[in-house]
């Protein structure tokens, strides 16, 4: 069963860039716009008068987690690593 639902209301709101953009590259990974994607959204929203967001603890949580694991990465591949010497040089020890 395939519902058509037209888009008659357009809205315009502000946002952080880099939000948005890393959000539409999800999007376009998923064979979707990020016009479909907020649709989908919307439709949900109002189909089932919930919001399953994470809150902001949860989403602090997966940023510190995410970084953690981009140093590690770092780290393994010798990104942003620094000898014992280059340490000891820079602190003046």
């Amino acid at each position: 069963m395939e519902i058509s639902v037209s888009r008659d209301k357009r809205v315009g709101f502000a946002t952080n860039t880099k939000h948005f953009e890393k959000a539409k590259a999800v999007a376009k990974a998923n064979g979707l716009t990020i016009s479909s994607a907020m649709d989908m959204f919307e439709k949900q929203v109002a189909i089932t008068g919930k919001m399953a967001l994470l809150d902001e603890k949860e989403i602090l949580f997966l940023q510190v987690q995410s970084e953690v694991k981009q140093a590690i990465d770092n780290y393994s591949n010798g990104v942003n690593t620094y000898s014992v010497d280059e340490v000891r040089e820079r602190v003046g020890l």
